[in-house]
């Protein structure tokens, strides 16, 4: 099997991944294998790096060095490729996808990365992006596009970042209107009003730590869906310290679905966040690919 590291040295703070480099080669010095490191220079470098090595058509295991957004990048342009396998070596500044996979296992040991075993895992398509994670549509998904702006100052760290965006949103409109259609385990439902917020989630945490879908399974063939009805200011920063422990599902604004799909349209372009990576559009579609991937999880 080829290994492809792929850094991003703009993931996170001080160019974290290339610290690995060394550690990379030293690992390959004692145990002989077919490895190569590739260092981006551009947004897309990491779709462009994988799609050259998914094409090649034999075993490849791609390890993701640097943030959700280099996960998600990687994952764009291996996928539908059978001989991939995608490995995470986090050096962004939120990270949020393996927090959902494992307390025990250590994704920054180049050991237990080669040595890992991939298992195949869901992903969610989102208008033609896949996601490994979660897509959301609302305060969330603003504020995900306003981090970028904050995650250029010193000392801020991804969940300060998220927070201070917060907080910008908070002097600002937060609610869209949306209709929504999701297909769940036992049909068709319904909605349209005004939601803060409305995700599709396969893994648990995102926005640097905030768990909005506690209970979603990242390899059970189905969607968590949350929408959350527009809240009074006075009451959002009590419910977002409900949001992010995971202690919001049973809150009388807040309803939850597990399904395969969901529909969401707007009479304006709303933001959608795909694992870090923002757009607008008018209807967005989200539905489960189920165990589309083959993820690494690290030798234990």
């Amino acid at each position: 099997m080829k290994h492809v590291f792929i850094m991003n040295p703009a993931a996170g703070k001080k160019q974290r991944a290339l610290s690995f480099i060394p550690k990379i080669k030293g690992y390959f010095a004692d145990n002989p294998g077919d490895y190569v490191i590739h260092v981006t220079s551009a947004p897309k470098d990491a779709i462009r790096f994988a799609q050259l090595y998914a094409k090649q058509g034999g075993a490849v295991r791609l390890y993701a060095c640097g943030g959700d957004g280099t996960l998600m990048e990687i994952l764009n342009g291996s996928f539908g490729y059978d001989n991939v396998e995608i490995a995470c070596i986090p050096c962004g500044s939120a990270n949020d996808y393996v927090k959902s996979l494992g307390d025990n296992l250590d994704f920054t040991s180049i050991k237990a990365q080669v040595n890992g075993t991939a298992r195949r895992v869901d992903t969610i398509d989102c208008n033609g992006n896949i996601s490994f994670n979660i897509c959301c549509i609302g305060m969330d998904a603003d504020v995900a596009n306003k981090m970028i702006y904050f995650k250029r100052f010193p000392f801020v760290s991804g969940s300060m970042a998220y927070n201070l965006a917060v907080l910008y949103m908070f002097f600002h409109h937060i609610g869209r209107y949306l209709n929504v259609s999701i297909e769940t385990e036992k049909g068709i439902v319904k909605y349209k009003g005004e939601y803060i917020l409305s995700l599709a989630a396969s893994g648990q945490y995102y926005g640097g730590g905030y768990r909005g879908a506690p209970q979603a399974v990242f390899d059970d063939g189905l969607l968590d869906f949350i929408l959350i009805d527009t809240i009074c200011r006075a009451k959002i920063l009590q419910f977002l310290k409900q949001y992010k422990a995971g202690k919001h599902l049973d809150l009388p604004f807040v309803r939850s679905f597990r399904g395969k799909s969901m529909t969401v349209s707007s009479p304006k372009p709303v933001t959608v966040c795909v694992d870090g990576e923002c757009f607008s559009d008018n209807k967005i579609v989200f539905e489960v690919n189920p165990r589309s991937a083959s993820f690494v999880f690290p030798e234990i």
